[in-house]
Formats: C-alpha cells, structure tokens, sequence
C-alpha cells in the first residue's frame, strides 16, 4: 500500500517550521525530496543523521519508517513507526502507519487494532477506513472491505484508489459489473495510473468482455512496459479468447523482463505442450520446478508429458518426487501406477492404485465440503488448468504492481583487512580509530596511508617493487624494525606472493610478539591464500541461504582447508587476546567461523564486532544471514533492517526474500 504523499507534505511542513536549527530542516526537506524521488535507501541515511542529533524527533522515525516500508523492510518499519507512537500517543497517522506495517507483516489482528486506534482519534480521515479496508481485502474479508471503503467515500467521494480497492472486493465476490463500475470511477479520477486499467481488464474479462479487456491491458502495458502483470494477464485473456499464438507472446516477454517467474513457465509450459512441443513444456517444467521445488504441480505435470512420450521411467521419477512433496496427492499414485504397468511392474502398479483408492475414501470420509485439497484428490481434476500462484506476483494484482520476490543467492559480506588507501577501494560505511593503526601510519617511509577495507588496494608490480625496495634499504639501518616487515607482508600481499608475505608478518612477529595487526594480517592473508588456492578449481566459499550452508563443490579439497583456517583463527585469537576490543578481529574470525560451519560461534562472534565497535554495517548483515540459515528469521531479518538502515543496500533484496511471509 503506498503512503499518501498529501500527508507526508502536510506533516512535514508543519514540523519544520518549529525548528531553529537550520540543519534539521535541510535534511527533513532532503530527506523528503529523496521519498518522492523514491531514493528510499539516500532518505534513510539523511533521518539518521537527523536522528543522531536530536533522537527525539518525531518526524524523521515516520519518515525513515515509510522510506523502510518501501523497501519492504517491514521489520524496520515497524520499529519506527512503534517509535512514533511512543513519542505522541494522539498522532493517528502514527497508529494508522504501524497498522499498515503490521498487516504487511501478516499481523493482522494487531494491525486492526491500531487501525480502530487511528479511527478512534481521527473520524474524519477516510485514510483510515481505507488502509483498514484493505487489510480486510487482504484476509479476503470482502464485505467488510466494501464497507469500509463506503465509509471512506462517504467522507470524500472522490478518492480514487477508494473506488479501485473496492472494484478489487467487488471482482473477488462476482459482482463484475459494479467492479467495473467502480474501477471506471478510479480511472476517471486519476487517469494518469495504469493500475486502474490493469484492474478493470480483469473484471471485462469475467464478463468475456475479451476485446475490452485487451484493450484497457494495452493501455496499461503502454503507460508501463516493465510491469509483468500486465503481459501475464494479457496473456491470460488472450488465452481465453484462443489467440494462443498471442499468448506465448506475452509469456515470452514476462520471462524477458523476469527470468524467475515459476508461474509463467508453468503456464507456458501447459501452452506448449497443447502446441504439441513436447521437449519445450519439459524445458519449462523443469525451469518452474528448479525454481520452487517445493511445488507439485510442474513435477506432476512434467512426468505427464514424459508419459506421452512413453519415457515412462521418466514419467515414474517426476510422480515419486510429488508424492515425496505431498504424499496424499492421490492422482499422482494413479498416474505413476498406469507407468508402472507400462514398464511391467504389476505389483508396483497395484499399490499405488490401492494407495490412491484408500486416499480419496479416507479424504471423502473426513471432508464433507469442497476444499483446496480436493484438487490433489479428486481424480477428475484437469492439472491444465491455467493456475496462479501468489508468490510470483507478490499480491501485484491488488497493490502496486511491483514484482518483489526474486530468487537470489546472498553470500557473506567479505573480511576487512589492513591495506594502503588508494581511490579504487571501495567506500566502507564506518568510521573507527584504532592507536595501533595510528601507530602504523605515524611510523610509515613509504608515504603510504594505511586504512581498514574489505579488500587489498592494487598497485602496479613495478610500484611495489620500488616500495619493498624502500622496506630494504630501511633495514639497512634498523633491521629489527618490526613495522618495516610488516609493509613487506602488505605488499607481497598486494601482489599474491602469499608466502612471502606470511614469512614477512611472521618476522614482524618474531621481533614484537604483542604486534597485534601483523597477527591480524597474517590472519587475513592466509585466509586470502585459502581463497586464492580454491578459486583455481572455481571452488569459492559461501554460506547460502538457499540450501545448506555449504561450498560449491563440497568434496574437492584443493588445501588442507581444516588446518589452514585453524592456523587463522589462532592469529585472530592472538590479535583478540592483546586487544580485547578489536572488533574488524571479531568480525573476520565470524567469517571464518561460517566457513567452518561453526555457526554458533560465528554469531557470538559478530555480536562480539558489534559490541565492541566500530558501527559495522557487515557485521549485522552476516549475522542476519547466519541467523536466517539457521531459520531465527525474527532475529536475522532484524538485523538485515539494521543493516540496511546503516548502507547495505543488498540487505533489501534479502529481506524482500526471506522475511516477508508467504500467505
């Protein structure tokens, strides 16, 4: 649900000119321009900076908080928006805000009562009724949705996302023509947003009013051609009116625009196996099933088209795997006992049709009423049904159209190290004092500046020559200089000559036993020589949250990994114990501990980074995504928020991905 830009001008307004300190005000006008320019992650860095200096301030928790919301970081949201209410407990728009968030997180009792609050304090804002409407239209509560955009528009008759929220309640109980009307009431009011149009083709289309359907899509798809709904529904209604040639059209051009879509493989697939392409349905069954393999149908499906082809053991493979998924689905017992027959396994054949016989009694015995699962039992299903799964639109149909749920691969954020500063490293979102760094830099001939980054500067070979050279002649004078061994660590580093640069910290160590950065780099470098070793057999380490936290090839052991990362963690042990508060040290040894699969370590670790200091941005964003693996996804999806509210950006995609509840 978007916020209403009305309000947030109003409010703004109205608190800065209660200021004196001129830097406030330039952030809140900032910090609003960056909302409505939809520069959510440039608005949250701005209220932080206002909220640094006057912690108090109402204005910048409700507007980070919308700016969390829009990046669907409804765990952030709400924390702000909590913080609202806590400030000022007669600020409807605070309670009617946390309401919002909270029905975003399926919260939904909650979030009615925080509506009813808003209610309570502000009768005359139609917002209220229509944000509490559109969560009942969320729970499929229709009549009461309808209701209470009637109350809205009652108080001001010319809302227009009123009408198309109530055209969307009306379409979902088959009142067609009183959606239409109330979605041709939307259009006339804002004519200027495609998702009028996109609405009102859905209700032609129940009236197999076919061409007036396509026709409000075109427009729809002519105002925005990035939107995926618009050509999937499009291909729908195409479908129904069999220009099927039309339709795969429109298929193709929703997986040119979004390559994960499950459910429009699924669909295309149906489509192509009805054209008679055989090996493309399969394709494209096997693309929907890699995609969200926790769903029977392109399975089922697939071992169909395989069965037509008379691969039957192909056939039997694709049924086994929907019924592990879902063992009560009875036709799939039916269909794998007709393969089974095929390939002669009489007995095999007769149990699954035994199986599947007892289900369907055992199912009609205990469901007198029709229910989603009749489908998975009731032998006359057509599983060619054109189906719709939620998940691949993300509600797109009834909120704003964006696609939101992509599939990703999340790795962890890489170890800091000590390197010089050059303009190519990247930009670290911290800031920190460390005496032995400074230490480090006061006694530096190499006019270097030396700094934490999350990977080495990169100098030309030429020009680390000439400064190891400068390290040499340097020793001439004082040769048990421990700071000069360690410059030659960092730059055989710089180039890769690991081992060099290893004997170099060792040196360093062997002079000063208590040199707590050469034990710190020689930590980093070996971690790095790790990488360096497996990268050539394209064997780089990551925890996914996609599956178990793992390697891309689990059992190719290029280096004794086990010996090596203890010889790590024993630097970083050394580093830590002579400096209890080295957090970069920490936040390393997590990361190395994540590698290990030592996971209750790790987040011990980074809770030890992020106690200790300085602000890391990393740290909570691997802790986040070690929390999530380990399914704390209330813990790790807080800790992504704090993440992004502190720079990460990626921290949003994770979140849109693992900490927004499937319905």
């Amino acid at each position: 649900m978007k916020f209403t830009k009305l309000i947030l001008i109003f409010v703004l307004f109205v608190s800065v000119n209660g200021f004196s300190q001129i830097n406030i005000q330039h952030y809140l006008v900032q910090g609003h321009h960056d909302l409505m320019s939809s520069n959510y992650t440039n608005a949250i860095h701005r209220f932080n900076t206002i909220i640094q200096i006057k912690p108090d301030l109402l204005e910048a928790y409700y507007f980070r908080g919308f700016a969390k919301y829009s990046l669907s970081d409804y765990h952030g949201a709400y924390a702000d928006f909590n913080k609202v209410v806590e400030l000022n407990q007669y600020f409807a728009e605070g309670f009617r805000f946390r309401g919002i968030t909270k029905a975003a997180m399926q919260d939904y009792q909650d979030a009615m009562e925080d509506f009813n609050k808003a209610i309570q304090l502000d009768l005359a804002n139609p917002d209220n009724y229509v944000s509490r409407g559109f969560t009942f239209l969320m729970i499929k509560e229709y009549d009461k949705a309808i209701k209470d955009f009637n109350y809205a528009l009652k108080i001001d008759k010319d809302l227009p996302y009123a009408y198309l929220h109530r055209g969307y309640a009306k379409l979902s109980v088959e009142d067609f023509e009183g959606a239409v009307q109330d979605f041709t009431k939307g259009i006339k009011l804002n004519p200027y947003s495609p998702d009028g149009f996109g609405r009102r083709a859905l209700a032609f289309s129940e009236l197999e009013k076919y061409d007036e359907a396509l026709e409000d899509l075109d427009h729809a798809i002519k105002m925005d051609h990035t939107n995926t709904l618009y050509y999937f529904n499009r291909a729908l209604i195409k479908y129904k009116a069999k220009d099927l040639d039309g339709t795969m059209d429109d298929y193709n051009k929703v997986i040119e625009l979004d390559n994960e879509n499950a459910l429009t493989y699924f669909n295309r697939a149906i489509l192509k196996s009805e054209l008679g392409d055989n090996q493309g349905a399969i394709n494209d069954y096997s693309k929907a099933a890699e995609i969200n393999p926790h769903n029977i149908l392109p399975f089922f499906n697939r071992g169909g088209v395989k069965y037509e082809q008379e691969d039957y053991y192909g056939a039997i493979d694709d049924w086994s795997q929907a019924i592990e998924i879902f063992p009560d689905f009875a036709k799939a017992y039916q269909a794998r006992s007709s393969a089974r027959y095929q390939i002669g396994d009489v007995i095999g054949a007769m149990d699954d049709k035994e199986i599947a016989k007892k289900k369907i009694e055992e199912y009609k015995a205990t469901h007198s009423e029709d229910t989603a699962l009749a489908d998975f039992m009731d032998t006359t299903y057509n599983f060619k049904k054109v189906i719709e799964f939620d998940s691949d639109f993300y509600r797109a149909n009834i909120d704003d159209g964006q696609i939101q749920n992509r599939r990703i691969v999340v790795n962890l954020k890489p170890i800091l190290l000590i390197t010089s500063k050059q303009d190519n490293l990247p930009r670290e979102n911290f800031a920190f004092y460390l005496q032995s760094l400074e230490d480090l830099n006061n006694k530096n001939p190499l006019k270097l500046n030396f700094t934490v980054a999350s990977q080495l500067s990169e100098l030309e070979v030429d020009s680390v020559r000439t400064l190891l050279n400068v390290t040499e002649q340097q020793k001439i004078v004082s040769s048990l200089n421990s700071y000069l061994y360690f410059y030659q660590g960092l730059l055989n580093s710089m180039i890769q000559n690991y081992n060099q640069s290893i004997k170099s910290y060792s040196t360093a160590i062997g002079i000063n036993p208590e040199f707590e950065l050469a034990y710190f780099n020689r930590a980093n470098t070996r971690y790095l020589m790790i990488e360096y070793m497996n990268s050539l057999d394209d064997f780089s380490q990551v925890i996914t949250i996609e599956g178990k936290a793992t390697t891309k090839q689990d059992d190719k052991k290029k280096v004794n990994e086990e010996d090596a990362y203890k010889e790590v963690i024993q630097d970083l042990d050394k580093a830590i114990k002579l400096n209890s508060s080295f957090g970069f040290a920490y936040y390393n040894r997590a990361n190395v501990k994540c590698m290990i699969k030592d996971f209750t370590g790790a987040i011990g670790d980074y809770s030890k980074a992020i106690e200790t200091g300085p602000a890391m941005p990393q740290a909570y964003y691997n802790r986040g995504l070690t929390l999530i693996f380990l399914q704390d996804l209330e813990k790790g999806c807080l800790d992504m928020s704090k993440a992004g509210e502190l720079g990460i950006e990626e921290a949003y995609p994770v979140i849109k991905k693992y900490c927004i509840k499937d319905d």
